[in-house]
C-alpha cells in the first residue's frame, strides 16, 4: 500500500512539473523570434528605395503563423530623432490573410507587394544625412488552439543618405 502511494505521488509530481514547464514555454513563444532588416546601402537623396524586414524563427522546430498584408511596417528617424513619414496622401491595403510555416532558423520576408501601397515599404528622403529605421512586425500564432497576437520590433538600424 505504501509503495502504491509513493508511486502515485511521484506520478502526480511528474505531471505537475511537466505542466509547469510547458506553460512557461507557451508564455515565451514570442521570444523564439528575431526581427530585423536587410542591409540598407546606396540610398540617394530624392531616389526611391525599399526596406525589407524579416522575421526569424530562432527555435528548433517549425512554427505556423498567420498575418495580413501589413505584417511589416517601418519607422524612419533623422539625426534629430524626428520621424520621417511616407510621402503619400492615400495609402491602400487589401484585407488579405496569409498562413505560413517558418522552419527552424528560417527568415520570412513579406512586404505585402501587390496587396498594399508601395509607400508602406518604399521611401524617398529629401535631405542627406544619417538616419535610422526600426522594423515592426505583427502576426498571429497558434498557442494550444488559441490564436495569440504577437507584436515585435527590431533594434534601430542606422543608414546613410547621400
Amino acid at each position: 500500500m505504501i509503495k502504491l502511494n509513493i508511486k502515485a505521488m511521484i506520478l502526480i509530481l511528474f505531471l505537475i512539473l511537466t505542466a509547469c514547464s510547458a506553460s512557461n514555454e507557451k508564455e515565451s513563444s514570442d521570444s523564439i523570434f528575431q526581427v530585423g532588416i536587410d542591409e540598407i546601402e546606396n540610398v540617394k537623396v530624392n531616389k526611391p528605395f525599399q526596406f525589407v524586414g524579416y522575421l526569424k524563427n530562432s527555435s528548433k522546430k517549425a512554427v505556423e503563423i498567420s498575418h495580413g498584408s501589413g505584417m511589416f511596417s517601418y519607422e524612419i528617424y533623422n539625426g534629430d530623432d524626428e520621424r520621417i513619414l511616407p510621402d503619400a496622401t492615400v495609402l491602400l491595403e487589401h484585407a488579405i490573410g496569409y498562413q505560413v510555416e517558418i522552419g527552424p532558423g528560417e527568415e520570412y520576408r513579406n512586404n505585402g507587394q501587390d496587396q498594399r501601397s508601395k509607400e508602406y515599404y518604399q521611401f524617398v528622403i529629401q535631405q542627406p544625412g544619417n538616419y535610422k529605421v526600426k522594423t515592426h512586425v505583427e502576426f498571429m500564432m497558434n498557442n494550444d488552439g488559441k490564436q495569440k497576437k504577437i507584436s515585435l520590433s527590431s533594434e534601430s538600424k542606422e543608414f546613410k543618405v547621400q
